[in-house]
């Protein structure tokens, strides 16, 4: 379990830096705030895997922190935004990183 939550945390990541880019893209009205979020958040799960290989419990609490963060960060977006459907993509793809990650870090303790 604690090899799958590592790699959830991997393709977290870079999946937090495409949106990010694709936020910034796409749109008509570029926004910043995407890229400067997504990739962000997704550089810092990036590292959270890679310091998890060498000190796992420090890296899996630092990836629950970005995962569980952005989730609840961007739950209120969900009312708020005009197409919801990548607001409740990322509130999704955060919630089952951060709910592999806690079991992981569960087994781990």
């Amino acid at each position: 379990m604690i090899h799958i939550a590592l790699y959830a945390v991997l393709v977290y990541g870079i999946l937090m830096i495409v949106g990010g880019i694709l936020g910034y893209v796409l749109p008509q009205t570029p926004s910043k705030i995407s890229l400067i979020a997504g990739c962000g958040s997704g550089a810092l799960a990036i590292v959270a895997y890679f310091i998890a290989r060498s000190e796992l419990v420090p890296g899996l609490a630092i990836a629950l922190v970005v995962s569980a963060g952005v989730g609840v960060m961007m739950l209120p977006r969900i009312k708020k935004a005009r197409k919801p459907h990548s607001t409740i993509a990322i509130v999704g793809l955060s919630a089952v990183t951060a709910i592999l990650v806690a079991v992981a870090l569960f087994q781990a303790a």
